[in-house]
């Protein structure tokens, strides 16, 4: 993939910049109104002050270890909390990448550092955009490619129940550095509970109500049930990689759960395909630089 410029498909300008006296409301608003999962952070749009993340404010609100400040500073209230500034949430210290660097350049650091968005500078330090992992997977061709889904899908796969709460998801995002997980309903697949789900929920005009009336303790006790999708996209373990591209590109979505015998057994992300497709035996990619795609498939077994 050398012979693509990241220009030609990364986003620029970014999606949000934030300040860092910005809420995280605000960060929460943003990123629902964009559907992104990320924000840079500068306080003059040039010189880049770090980057928030979805997965940064779940673990602020109660999903992680970052909780500790809303109850150390703000008694716990999550109200307090969606009007507390992204400083002291953020991430002040980012991997960057310079928006001349090669492409495989770029990756290697997402890879490496197995991050779904890497912040593009320019010579001057000056903020330019952003890579995301959405973006590389678009370059793939749905040219058959000879590699089964099975062979780079996630797995175990982490589930839960449909009678958890909202809460006990954000928990298990937090802890297992996971943005999806599959909903069981007495056994069986009934749908997906995804960190962009928790973002829309706080982003609701529900939410400002149940503040606003002073019950925010009870917030997140709400049934996973009421955000998450029913009847979530599948894929067979068996099945030829290039039908899985089709099926997420046709959706627009990041994941596919993988089905045998009706039981979900793994789980195949977008960065799957950008960590492990790479490393496996007899695997090529040839760059069509004409067409901004990228050709995969096994020429040896």
């Amino acid at each position: 993939m050398s012979g693509f410029s990241v220009t030609s498909i990364a986003r620029h300008p970014p999606a949000i910049i934030l300040r860092k006296d910005s809420s995280v409301k605000d960060a929460v608003r943003m990123m629902a109104e964009k559907s992104v999962r990320h924000a840079l952070v500068s306080d003059d749009c040039k010189r880049l002050d770090g980057v928030i993340s979805a997965k940064d404010i779940l673990n602020y609100l109660g999903g992680g270890d970052k909780f500790e400040l809303v109850k150390s500073d703000l008694g716990g209230d999550i109200g307090h909390a969606l009007d507390s500034p992204i400083a002291s949430v953020m991430n002040r210290a980012p991997v960057t990448g310079f928006v001349d660097m090669p492409l495989p350049e770029l990756m290697s650091l997402m890879a490496q550092h197995d991050i779904g968005m890497l912040p593009l500078l320019d010579r001057r330090n000056v903020i330019w955009g952003g890579l995301s992992e959405r973006h590389l997977f678009k370059l793939f061709e749905e040219s058959q490619m000879f590699v089964r889904v099975s062979e780079i899908m996630s797995k175990p796969l982490i589930t839960m129940d449909g009678k958890g709460t909202i809460l006990d998801a954000m928990r298990m995002m937090v802890k297992n550095d996971i943005r999806r997980i599959p909903v069981m309903n007495e056994g069986n697949l009934w749908g997906i509970v995804t960190v962009k789900d928790v973002i829309r929920f706080l982003a609701s005009r529900y939410v400002e109500e149940v503040i606003s009336r002073g019950f925010s303790k009870y917030l997140f006790n709400i049934n996973v049930s009421k955000i998450a999708t029913t009847n979530p996209r599948t894929a067979g373990p068996d099945e030829d990689l290039s039908d899985a591209v089709k099926t997420m590109n046709l959706h627009d979505i990041g994941s596919l759960i993988i089905v045998s015998g009706n039981k979900p057994i793994g789980m195949l992300t977008e960065r799957d395909f950008l960590l492990k497709l790479p490393r496996l035996r007899g695997v090529e990619f040839i760059t069509d630089i004409s067409r901004n795609r990228v050709l995969v498939g096994r020429i040896h077994f």
